[in-house]
């Protein structure tokens, strides 16, 4: 009789072990994801750890309760990464059981001047404008927004690598496939063309805008033209 007691005593204990891992099992697997760790890779200029958190838990509310063991870290990259401020978004699990973001935000190169504004940054992708103080920007006028925004990007980071043409720039847009350029300290148009002898092009716009530092002859141009090979055509008109 008592080595019955003792199997039975035996069985009951296992039993209730085998319950005890079965319901922290359950318990972690319908855990709610509502903390997660968000960093980024630069200081973010238009989005936040709170804005970030918030979508994400929109998300999986969305979706009831969100299984932590079962958590598509691919879905969630993709979903950040349809965030059109967002050039990056990388989701892992940390050693401790933390889902960790690390988010990469895009860099502007440009403004659209459009209806609504938009940037555009150095790949051509565009994404909203939100005014950023102290945010120098060239800007690109336009009434559309199409695949010229590319071209205009690579453009810009072009200039951008010469210093004058990188305090400078103002303004550009298109007309006919030209484009028309104005600086930041100057008053004249500038046509500077294509993109081909873009090198020569800037030596004679910065040749030009130091001889009128010091020509008073030349302060009532209007407009100068860059696309002819070895001078500078300058119009009153």
């Amino acid at each position: 009789m008592k080595i019955k007691n003792d199997i039975v005593f035996l069985v009951l204990m296992l039993f209730f072990l085998v319950s005890i891992v079965s319901f922290s099992h359950q318990k972690n697997m319908v855990r709610v994801v509502d903390e997660i760790k968000i960093s980024f890779t630069h200081f973010p200029r238009f989005l936040d750890t709170i804005l970030v958190n918030k979508l994400l838990t929109q998300n999986f509310r969305g979706k009831s309760v969100q299984l932590k063991d079962s958590l598509d870290l691919n879905m969630l990259e993709k979903q950040l990464n349809q965030i059109a401020e967002i050039q990056n978004a990388e989701v892992f699990v940390l050693p401790k059981g933390q889902v960790s973001v690390s988010i990469r935000e895009r860099i502007p190169t440009l403004k659209i001047n459009s209806i609504p504004s938009f940037y555009a940054d150095a790949s051509g992708a565009i994404f909203p404008f939100i005014k950023v103080d102290n945010n120098q920007l060239p800007i690109f006028k336009t009434d559309t927004i199409d695949a010229s925004i590319i071209n205009v990007a690579i453009l810009i980071e072009r200039l951008k690598k010469d210093t004058f043409m990188k305090s400078e720039l103002k303004t550009l847009y298109l007309d006919d496939a030209s484009y028309h350029l104005k600086l930041k300290s100057y008053p004249f148009e500038i046509i500077f063309g294509n993109e081909n002898a873009l090198n020569e092009k800037i030596e004679k716009l910065k040749v030009f805008c130091a001889f009128q530092n010091i020509q008073d002859s030349l302060i009532n141009y209007q407009k100068i033209n860059l696309t002819y090979s070895n001078q500078v055509v300058a119009t009153t008109l």
